[in-house]
């Protein structure tokens, strides 16, 4: 069987030297990494703390945005409201208006049918009237040439 040896102190210190070397770049190279990170950290904190104050101004301002568009909604519901409610009231008034004038065309087409029956009696009488006067104008014309001759 082989025995087995113990290393030398000296080649333990030099294995230990190396590690002891190894980690010291190891935490330099660490420690230069966290810094690294920790400046790009704070490179973000600004940024987003600007990126902040934007948002907080972007959100004021769309706040002031819509109320503006509120007040204004608020005043075209109101002008509708308004149109749609005289509308309704000059709709009633023209089938108000659109019924009387219906009962006034009715009355005056039965003024007009009266009318010509009258006219259509006028006319009848004129011609008998004028017959009449043609009758009396040959009658006149008789009693004138009997005049004449009686003279």
């Amino acid at each position: 069987m082989a025995s087995r040896r113990s290393p030398s102190a000296p080649e333990w210190q030099v294995i230990l030297e190396r590690i002891e070397s190894q980690n010291r770049v190891t935490i330099e190279a660490v420690e230069v990494n966290r810094a690294v990170l920790e400046q790009r950290f704070d490179s973000l904190e600004g940024r987003f703390g600007r990126l902040e104050g934007r948002f907080d101004q972007f959100e004021a301002r769309l706040a002031v945005r819509e109320q503006a568009l509120d007040r204004r909604l608020s005043l075209l519901e109101s002008v509708v409201e308004r149109i749609a409610r005289e509308s309704r009231e000059q709709d009633a008034a023209l089938e108000l208006a659109m019924r009387e004038l219906r009962v006034s065309v009715q009355e005056l087409a039965a003024q007009v049918h009266e009318l010509r029956a009258e006219v259509q009696e006028n006319s009848a009488r004129i011609r008998d009237l004028t017959a009449r006067m043609d009758a009396l104008a040959r009658l006149e014309e008789r009693v004138a040439a009997l005049e004449k001759k009686m003279g």
